[in-house]
């Protein structure tokens, strides 16, 4: 699959297999992500790979009780407030594997950096079968202090990404967006 169609075909998956994401497709695809273009040249990127499903299915609901439980801190997922309540929504999908992009502070453009990395990483997983999905939740806890020393980030990273990943269950429609809108185009 070239670039131009996995962009075409890439969506949100939301749905996977029960077949595990395995290390070495894994490592493959992040390394090939990181070959993404870096401010400066300071590859800010650093990376927590979570496959313990039990671990997983106690961070979703940790997730959510954080949400709610603080939900004036988080106003941008109040319009999420009867997912969060459902004892069945899982802020991961189900998903055997979650990949966290975490970017080093002291690069100013870490942000971009590391979304630019995660762009790749899900493109690069649609060419193996691998749907991913980009899970806003996850930032009410996976920045927190706790979290990150328990899982060796070292000061000074910041959350970016949050991706859950798992073989797609079901086959996708085409993505369809409506036309850019150009403000301005000199000559």
């Amino acid at each position: 699959m070239d670039v131009l169609e996995a962009i075409e075909k890439r969506r949100s998956i939301r749905s996977y297999t029960d077949r595990p994401v395995e290390k070495d497709v894994l490592e493959r695809l992040v390394k090939t992500a990181v070959k993404a273009p870096t401010g400066s040249g300071m590859e800010p990127w650093g990376f927590v790979v979570l496959q313990d499903q039990k671990e997983i299915d106690t961070l979703s609901e940790r997730v959510k009780q954080k949400v709610l439980n603080n939900m004036a801190d988080y106003p941008q997922f109040s319009q999420y407030e009867s997912w969060l309540r459902n004892e069945k929504y899982h802020i991961f999908n189900h998903a055997g594997t979650v990949l966290i992009v975490y970017g080093d502070c002291a690069s100013p453009w870490h942000v971009y950096d590391c979304s630019l990395v995660a762009g790749n990483i899900m493109l690069a997983a649609e060419n193996e079968g691998i749907g991913c999905c980009w899970i806003g939740f996850a930032e009410a806890l996976f920045n927190d202090a706790d979290f990150k020393a328990e899982h060796h980030v070292p000061e000074g990273y910041h959350l970016v990404s949050t991706l859950s990943m798992g073989y797609t269950k079901v086959p996708v429609p085409p993505c369809t967006r409506k036309d850019p809108v150009f403000f301005s185009w000199t000559k």
